[in-house]
């Protein structure tokens, strides 16, 4: 055991490579803000909670938790999305590492601690950094006025318990991913740096969407009954098909991207066009994830774009109230997505580069300039980019279909919606773009952090 934390940290000290430290800030990052993600929606559901159990509540007390629930489920997939992308970024930089291990004579037992060690390192570290994050930040959300008065800072703390529970997710979520990497590829000096074939994409993953398609048309047909059966029994199937539509999305963008490069492939014209192709169609996965965040985001928006004309159309009095926190609730929903979304991009785009640091190096080598691995993964990112962001779009599209005559009365919602998807856009597009000193690196056989020989 020894032995092993030693040589953890001799790689730790000898991570000086032009992209070798850059990976390690950007998953400590990724879990920071993962953890103060949980932490924040954690908070607002607990002080929503136990203001409905206030002596004196107003008669929508209750439906403030069930809103925040809502927000929750929107939440959910971007959240985890971000704690996977960063436990990828730690698995993905360490295979050359322990190659090299392997071939100095560790045994597997000390390649095991070095993989575990550094990612437990790293998550324990962003996990701690957003938990201080989430104090530092506690007065500006207790500022955000809902029921007609400000929150109370201790109202949005947490006990130790559940800032402990959520510590403990972020480092199982990157044990996990570790140890799955190293039970995924054999620990040999050959198996470590094989670079397995990506399992082909089935067709049953459509069969989630007609499911929830036939179950929206049902609810819809059954609208009166459901929501006549209380507000939280229509809550509780708000809640349900906006979770099933994010999974849905998640499941079928792989394979959207997946037929998108296949179709490139046949119709390509240039080579960076076919590169582009060939990588989206060999690891659609891979590229899905790249642009997946701000697809959600842009999903995200799309639905909460309703909620200015619920607002304008509310009654004078307690109604009113409720609708316009319902638009204070959208709004902080938009904003930790897109915060999401931004740190998202960022580890994703630094993760595919550090997974096809071999393709650019051996593509650089046969000839081919930088300046043509940069257009090709330009391409890469804004075609799928633009064709996810219009299914995301027209995903929200139908969940809104039953109310979507209030964007007539408050056009403001247009206004959020292109708001978000614009910013998400160009969130994807500055982050490959700050990726680029990565592909250079890449190309020269330095992307790992590892000094040349």
């Amino acid at each position: 055991m020894s032995g092993a934390l030693r040589t953890w940290w001799s790689l730790v000290r000898h991570t000086h490579g032009r992209g070798g430290r850059l990976p390690t800030v950007l998953a400590v990052t990724a879990f920071a803000v993962t953890t103060w993600s949980v932490l924040t929606v954690a908070g607002g559901v607990q002080a929503f909670a136990a203001r409905a159990q206030l002596p004196g509540a107003g008669p929508d007390a209750e439906t403030y938790p069930l809103l925040s629930w809502v927000s929750v489920a929107l939440l959910l997939v971007p959240t985890a999305t971000l704690g996977a992308a960063a436990a990828r970024l730690t698995v993905a930089r360490r295979d050359e590492r322990l190659a090299r291990l392997r071939l100095a004579g560790a045994t597997s037992t000390q390649i095991g601690v070095v993989a575990l060690l550094d990612a437990a390192v790293q998550a324990v570290a962003g996990a701690g950094l957003g938990v201080v994050l989430d104090l530092v930040a506690l007065p500006a959300v207790a500022r955000l006025r809902f029921q007609g008065r400000a929150f109370e800072v201790a109202e949005l703390r947490l006990g130790a318990g559940p800032v402990l529970g959520t510590v403990a997710a972020v480092l199982l979520v990157a044990l996990v991913s570790s140890a799955v990497s190293l039970r995924r590829v054999a620990i040999t000096p050959l198996g470590v740096a094989q670079r397995l074939p990506q399992r082909g994409l089935s067709w049953a993953r459509v069969v989630p969407v007609l499911v929830l398609g036939v179950g929206f048309v049902a609810a819809f047909n059954a609208g009166s009954l459901v929501f006549g059966a209380g507000v939280v029994v229509g809550a509780l199937v708000l809640v349900g098909f906006l979770a099933g539509a994010f999974a849905v999305f998640n499941l079928v963008g792989p394979l959207l991207v997946s037929l998108l490069g296949r179709v490139l492939s046949a119709r390509a014209r240039s080579v960076p066009t076919l590169l582009a192709a060939r990588r989206m169609s060999e690891d659609p996965k891979s590229t899905w994830r790249s642009v997946g965040g701000v697809s959600l985001v842009t999903f995200v928006a799309g639905c909460l774009s309703v909620t200015p004309g619920l607002t304008a159309g509310a009654p004078a009095g307690g109604e009113a109230q409720l609708m316009s926190d319902i638009g204070t609730g959208a709004a902080v929903t938009l904003v930790i997505a897109a915060v999401l979304a931004a740190v998202s991009t960022g580890v994703t785009q630094a993760s595919r580069v550090l997974d096809s640091r071999d393709r650019y190096r051996t593509l650089h080598l046969s000839g081919t300039d930088v300046a043509v691995l940069h257009a090709a993964r330009s391409r890469e990112t804004w075609i799928p980019l633009v064709v996810t962001m219009g299914g995301a779009a027209a995903l929200a599209l139908l969940i809104v279909s039953p109310v979507l005559g209030l964007l007539g009365s408050a056009p403001v919602g247009v206004l959020w919606f292109v708001a978000c998807a614009g910013a998400g856009a160009g969130l994807v597009l500055l982050a490959a773009r700050a990726s680029r000193p990565l592909v250079e690196a890449a190309a020269a056989g330095d992307a790992t952090g590892i000094p040349s020989r």
